[in-house]
């Protein structure tokens, strides 16, 4: 495994959407019920919260970095293949929200431990739901959340420049396929118009504050865009579309 700690830009993340509750006005942080019911205090914290718990924001800052280090030793434990940084950031923040034990029986780290990196994005999308009222819905903010998590796990998606199959020095003309019909093409024309991944992952900070139907598609078109150049790049390789 290439990364051993959550970076600054991965612990930013999961603040930004955790967020820092019950903040007093001497700035001293209480605990309080977690819509699972659990008392919870700072970025989410519940070990050892009580009712009528404080704390003061380094503490709660604290707190959040012990919880990551938790989850850090989820991801050293089952995830068997190796990860880049943002890869192992993007993992944590989705293991923080949803649990190691959900994360140990997923679906995601099957095909992730077989080294299906780029079926990961699409995994972690899937988990935007959760029970409201009895019912199985899709969230707003667990669904920008995915997407967050998404690009970033997509960021360090390797393109046929990183290496791979070397270059055909006499491509055959009747191999040739429209750039039209290009999944390459095809995905940097969404990757472009979503313009959430041209530079490091500390700016996936700006995706938090995007609310509603229009953004949250905004957002998957660029995510869907990522992860078809990634996964066709190779395809189109030797098909002989450059």
């Amino acid at each position: 495994m290439t990364s051993q700690n959550v970076s600054s830009s991965g612990i930013n993340l999961v603040k930004k959407f955790e967020g820092l509750h019950k903040v007093q006005e001497d700035g001293t942080v209480s605990a309080y019920r977690c819509p699972a019911g659990k008392w919870t205090i700072g970025y989410g914290h519940t070990k050892g919260v009580k009712s009528g718990a404080k704390a003061t924001q380094q503490e709660c800052e604290d707190f959040l970095k012990e919880d990551l280090e938790e989850v850090g030793n989820v991801v050293r434990r089952y995830v068997k293949v190796p990860l880049t940084q943002t890869q192992y950031d993007a993992l944590v923040s989705f293991i923080f929200n949803l649990g190691g034990e959900n994360f140990r029986k997923s679906t995601l780290l099957k095909k992730l431990n077989v080294g299906k990196y780029e079926e990961v994005p699409s995994e972690i999308l899937k988990w935007n739901k959760a029970r409201v009222d009895g019912e199985l819905r899709a969230l707003p903010g667990l669904t920008r959340r995915r997407t967050a998590e998404a690009a970033l796990f997509s960021m360090d998606a390797p393109l046929s420049a990183d290496g791979g199959d070397l270059m055909p020095q006499r491509p055959v003309q009747e191999a040739l396929k429209p750039l039209s019909k290009s999944k390459t093409m095809a995905g940097a024309s969404l990757a472009g118009a979503g313009t959430i991944l041209s530079e490091t992952a500390s700016q996936l900070e700006g995706l938090v504050g995007y609310s509603g139907v229009a953004e949250t598609l905004f957002l998957l078109v660029a995510v869907a865009g990522i992860g078809l150049v990634a996964y066709s790049r190779f395809n189109d390789h030797k098909e002989g579309v450059h």
